[in-house]
């Protein structure tokens, strides 16, 4: 698995502002759902996140990574698989945020993505749309 050689690496100021991207979509469907449909935060995370990571797997496969892979499906899965990991671990810090720390919801999501950011640019980059020989 590659390393990120400094903040200046191409790749990963891309993976950043796909992660941006991201991020404003996964905000603005978070808001809708539990402002505008009154879901309960939590399943409307799920939601949210399910849409930015659709979003962030082909913008990631084609600006990001630049994926040549013809698998498509392999590829996708593997995306999949990386990011429910990665939306279980961010469902459990928001369930601890909100209901144990009392810390808003908007302002949780926010923290859980500037972590989660270092750890799912190098499980992409190493797996998801690593170049196969």
């Amino acid at each position: 698995m590659r390393r990120i050689s400094s903040i200046a690496d191409p790749t990963f100021i891309r993976f950043a502002i796909v992660g941006a991207i991201c991020f404003g979509a996964n905000i603005a469907v978070l808001y809708v759902c539990v402002e505008g449909a009154g879901l309960h935060y939590i399943f409307a995370m799920a939601i949210s996140i399910l849409v930015a990571y659709t979003l962030g797997w082909i913008l990631n496969r084609k600006w990001t990574f630049r994926s040549k892979n013809n698998r498509l499906l392999i590829e996708y899965l593997r995306f999949v698989t990386a990011n429910l990991g990665s939306m279980l671990v961010s469902i459990c810090a928001m369930m601890l945020l909100v209901s144990g720390f009392h810390v808003n919801y908007m302002l949780a999501s926010a923290m859980i993505a500037i972590v989660m950011m270092l750890a799912n640019f190098a499980l992409h980059r190493g797996w998801t749309f690593a170049a196969r020989g």
